[in-house]
């Protein structure tokens, strides 16, 4: 019995060890020292980049019957209202036809004025050596290889610049009969 007894005495000794540790240490916890201090209102807010144009969702061009010679003129007033500084680029793409922009000479110009004033111009695009329409739409297919590099501010009075597009029909036999319907796009990005 005095085995037993004895095993009975440890068990104890041990259950009491481990709760006397458990007190000391809620004790020493509930004991200590604390401060603390918090930043409060953190707020993020996103930039903008807007974008738009006086044309109200219609073409600048509708021009049929073509002759050699024709020069067709239209204009756009771009607006940049973002909060954001940025760049803006021009570029397009033909969305129907059957060839005729290979015909067409093209001329694009961002002025300092209004389409009604259009002040002093900058040449964006020439019909020089082979600048015709196709040419455009094959090479100014994005942002990242657009004409132009118009560089707007953010937050302040908004960008307002008219460009100026001139078509003419070139003198070439081959365009007979030939149609082409193109887009012309704006692209701003922050910078």
């Amino acid at each position: 019995m005095t085995i037993i007894n004895a095993g009975r005495v440890r068990l104890a000794a041990a259950v009491l060890s481990v709760g006397l540790v458990a007190v000391f240490t809620v004790q020493s916890s509930l004991a200590a020292f604390s401060a603390t201090t918090a930043n409060e209102g953190n707020a993020f807010s996103a930039g903008t980049v807007v974008l738009t144009d006086n044309d109200s969702d219609a073409a600048m061009f509708s021009a049929s019957n073509l002759k050699p010679g024709d020069n067709t003129v239209g204009c756009i007033e771009v607006t940049y209202s973002g909060s954001l500084d940025g760049n803006v680029r021009l570029y397009g793409a033909i969305t129907a036809g059957d060839g005729l922009e290979a015909y067409l000479d093209l001329t694009i110009e961002r002025g300092t004025g209004t389409c009604a004033s259009f002040g002093t111009s900058t040449a964006v695009w020439t019909n020089g050596t082979d600048g015709d329409l196709g040419v455009f739409m094959g090479s100014e297919t994005d942002f990242a290889n657009g004409s132009d590099n118009w560089a707007v501010t953010g937050d302040g009075p908004d960008d307002v610049v008219p460009y100026r597009f001139t078509i003419v029909q070139q003198d070439d036999n081959d365009a007979q009969g030939l149609s082409s319907t193109v887009t012309f796009t704006f692209e701003a990005q922050n910078t």
